[in-house]
């Protein structure tokens, strides 16, 4: 005889809530006090969508939760920050850019709002009653899942690697920032080998056997799209996408066109994207090239006379450029002192540099005697205890906008669009 009390148990127990589950988007909250994340709560269930999962505000953690969770929405409360806007520019470059992100604060600004929305949030002031939060988060939520197309998603970060000269270290810092932003930093990157000839990124990115991949002679820019831009990237890790077009008839200019078609399309995909742009690139590297598009640029050179003119040169190039009226793009510009062989190698002194420079060098690495060793056996500098490895990190650390305790004294970059 069926038992019916034992089969009421069993449903009650496998699917106490089968009636009533509501489709929607995945959704978390950080919260810094229970006020606000009762409100949260209920006010998720007022309107029919999942309750988000909650945790206590904690910066470091937030990168990690949403990945583990596949989060495809996020409220953030931020009453009471210190400074509500650093802490969303610090977020802004951890998150993905599909994500939609609601900003609850107590900041009544029209400024900060504005660079919220630039940063791609959404911002509410708090307090806030109910009904005026569930309007808020339905039309999020709205949003979110009627943007079918990439146009409203936040694009990557651009940081270009710029070698005043061949050999300066530019294609090793490349790696080790991408690896910094995709391990310790929690964020997916993008590295785009601009060397179509041949490179030794892929070496130091640890990919073995990595050949260029060769755009077919029946391939033109129209036929790439979304899709097909994806096929030609290679998976290092979870987070970290490497992109190495090679050249087959085509001029090193005409793939640098093809190769921007690409990195446009997966852009939208991923927090960073890291350029290659050592001097042994087949084209030639002009400020008009590389500040229409990079958001950070990082200049690359070593103490010696002839790269000390080159990089002279190249501030200069870039200085005017910045100058003109009709130029509007706000670009940061980094410059990095390499002593990548021993002192007695070099022609010039720090002091020398800034002196004919005019400008203080922001980075300098120390030499390192165990480096080529340290490379042969395949470890990432930055993940060595070494006072290298460190300046790497605090290098990485100032591109994303991080606090960066100064050792010495960095003078200002303002002439050159400001930090």
């Amino acid at each position: 005889m069926l038992d019916f009390s034992e089969l009421l148990k069993s449903e009650s127990k496998d699917s106490p809530s089968s009636i009533g589950v509501q489709s929607g988007v995945s959704s978390l909250q950080f919260y810094r006090s229970e006020e606000v994340k009762m409100l949260v709560e209920e006010t998720f269930r007022f309107d029919g969508h999942p309750v988000p999962i909650s945790y206590p505000y904690k910066f470091n953690d937030i990168p990690s939760q949403v990945e583990e969770h596949s989060a495809q929405l996020l409220v953030i409360d931020l009453i009471g920050c210190p400074d509500t806007l650093k802490e969303c520019k610090q977020l802004s470059a951890r998150l993905p850019a599909s994500l939609s992100v609601v900003i609850l604060g107590d900041v009544d600004a029209i400024s900060v709002i504005r660079e919220l929305k630039a940063l791609g949030f959404y911002y509410l002031f708090w307090p806030v009653e109910k009904i005026e939060l569930a309007e808020f988060i339905d039309t999020v939520v709205t949003r979110h899942i009627a943007a079918s197309s990439l146009s409203g998603r936040r694009r990557a970060k651009r940081i270009g690697l710029i070698g005043m000269r061949g050999g300066v270290g530019a294609t090793l810092l490349t790696a080790e920032l991408s690896w910094i932003l995709s391990n310790d930093k929690q964020t997916s990157c993008l590295v785009v080998d601009n060397n179509y000839l041949s490179s030794n990124l892929d070496i130091y990115l640890g990919i073995k056997n990595r050949e260029k991949r060769r755009i077919n002679d029946t391939e033109t820019g129209g036929e790439i799209d979304q899709a097909s831009a994806k096929t030609l990237v290679t998976r290092v890790n979870n987070r970290l996408d490497y992109l190495a077009l090679g050249l087959s008839n085509e001029s090193s200019v005409d793939l640098h066109e093809m190769n921007e078609l690409v990195v446009n399309y997966l852009a939208p995909d991923t927090n960073f994207i890291l350029d290659d742009l050592s001097a042994s690139v087949g084209f030639d590297i002009q400020p008009k090239t590389f500040l229409k598009t990079l958001d950070v640029a990082v200049l690359v050179m070593e103490p010696t006379i002839s790269c000390l003119r080159e990089t002279a040169a190249m501030l200069s190039k870039i200085k005017k450029l910045l100058e003109e009226p009709d130029y509007n793009r706000n670009v940061r510009i980094l410059l990095v002192l390499n002593n990548h062989r021993a002192s007695r190698f070099n022609s010039v002194t720090l002091a020398e540099v800034e002196k004919y420079l005019d400008i203080g060098i922001d980075f300098v690495l120390p030499y390192e005697i165990s480096v080529e060793e340290t490379l042969l056996n395949g470890t990432f500098l930055s993940t060595q205890k070494s006072k290298l490895g460190d300046q790497i990190k605090r290098l990485c650390s100032r591109i994303i906008g991080e606090e960066v305790i100064k050792k010495r004294k960095i003078f200002s970059f303002s002439l050159l669009g400001g930090k």
